[in-house]
């Protein structure tokens, strides 16, 4: 039953977080400068802007890093426990657990990244989209719940217009900048490059001031239950080390994006880094934030995050 509960979930996964990723599955980029066995770990991320999080560990010999596109591939992983740690969506971790997989959450790491772009007002705030139409991808998941979130906690009313990707929001922006439209880094950098001078609605920010809180813990990373405390601890503290170095030297992490083919340019990664809210949090310190996010997914749509919030086991303690 869990296996047929796993398939059904693959055709009903959000895509909001992939709105910094390209839209195939396929492997995108794999650190083979190493022989074969000399890895400690293995490790599966997404394309965008987890995969820019960890690009000085996939550059450790320890790590065998596998980027790929699309969710297809971590619920694969997640499902036969073939990787040591996995990134991924915090909701689809989430739900997962509640499924039986076994792994534990253990830090986030990047903090929402969906953004609001247009040119047709000079005044463009959350009241401004009063009666507006604003054109988003993901209807049911992430993207739409937390833009959902936000209007009605403003008591703001426009109509939604959902399209399949990111790169079709875009693609109708350009076509005509009077549209408003949601889009996500680094695509959001991308846009800028081809259609420079819109304004934009920063939704984490915009979520904040409802909350309280700090962003919603968007993406994190997940261990196999099988790894020891000194394993997991010395990736956590690798990982930590390469978010603080993407964010306080972002040329070099740049440079090694480039070196692994993360396939966008240097000038969208440049704008892209500071937008795309990465942050390193252990699971204990940021679970306030995450049930926070969690119990807004309950009430729009509780299927994304399995019917429940994951119990204590979820979370990993040191």
């Amino acid at each position: 039953m869990k296996k047929l509960l796993l398939l059904i979930f693959l055709f009903l996964f959000t895509v909001s977080f992939f709105g910094c990723t390209q839209s195939s599955t396929e492997l995108v980029s794999t650190n083979t400068t190493t022989t074969e066995n000399s890895y400690d770990f293995s490790v599966m991320v997404p394309a965008g802007a987890p995969a820019l999080a960890q690009v000085f560990m996939q550059d450790d010999s320890h790590y065998n890093v596998d980027v790929v596109n699309g969710p297809d591939p971590l619920v694969a992983a997640f499902t036969s426990g073939s990787y040591d740690f996995i990134f991924a969506p915090t909701n689809l971790g989430a739900k997962l657990y509640n499924m039986g997989i076994e792994y534990k959450f253990l830090a986030a790491i990047t903090f929402g990244n969906y953004y609001l772009v247009s040119n047709q007002t000079s005044d463009f705030t959350i009241q401004s989209l009063e009666g507006k139409e604003i054109t988003l991808f993901g209807q049911n998941a992430t993207s739409d719940i937390i833009l959902q979130y936000i209007l009605n906690e403003n008591d703001v009313h426009a109509t939604l217009n959902y399209v399949d990707s990111v790169t079709s929001a875009n693609s109708i922006y350009i076509a005509d900048d009077t549209k408003i439209i949601m889009t996500a880094e680094p695509s959001l950098s991308i846009l800028e490059d081809s259609v420079p001078g819109f304004k934009i609605i920063d939704l984490q920010e915009e979520y904040a001031k409802i909350t309280g809180e700090g962003s919603y813990p968007q993406a994190g990373v997940f261990g196999k239950v099988s790894l020891t405390d000194d394993q997991i601890n010395q990736f956590l503290d690798d990982l930590e080390s390469s978010v603080i170095k993407v964010k306080g030297y972002p040329n070099q992490a740049i440079e090694k994006a480039i070196e692994f083919n993360y396939g966008f340019s240097e000038t969208v990664l440049l704008s892209a880094i500071p937008n795309c809210h990465f942050d390193y949090i252990n699971a204990l310190n940021v679970r306030v934030d995450l049930e926070t996010y969690f119990n807004i997914i309950l009430n729009m749509n509780s299927a994304l995050i399995g019917g429940t919030l994951p119990d204590d086991d979820f979370y990993y303690q040191s």
